[in-house]
């Protein structure tokens, strides 16, 4: 099972420097020893809570990728999420993220998200 990190991360969480208007950045791989033209489902899924344990109704969403040499050798990196639909109602929270190759075996990563200023603004308000 190959690291899923986060790129666009800041101390280890997702903040409004990170982007996540655009969505979530996710690393996955190298993908050693995955069959090429495999498909490789991304999911993220937010929490209320920073443990990943309350979830949050309507913010999971999924992506689907062909496998490719260059992501066995060098892994790769996708953009996950709408930002009102998945993100932005995480406000101060985790979320998780998840693979799985041909519906088998994968791996998952909780990162703590952030995107509340001290007076209760999101991103797209300040």
């Amino acid at each position: 099972m190959s690291n899923i990190t986060f790129p666009g991360a800041f101390n280890g969480a997702i903040i409004c420097r990170s982007d996540p208007m655009n969505g979530i950045k996710v690393k996955i791989g190298p993908l050693t020893g995955a069959q090429i033209g495999g498909v490789l489902t991304i999911t993220l899924q937010g929490y209320g809570d920073p443990g990943g344990s309350v979830p949050i109704p309507g913010t999971q969403t999924s992506l689907n990728h062909f496998i490719t040499q260059n992501d066995v050798d060098n892994g790769l990196e996708k953009t996950i999420g709408d930002w009102l639909a998945n993100i932005k109602p995480i406000q101060n929270g985790s979320a998780r993220v998840d693979y799985t190759i041909n519906g088998g075996g994968g791996n998952n990563a909780l990162v703590a998200v952030r995107l509340l200023n001290s007076i209760g603004q999101s991103c797209d308000e300040v």
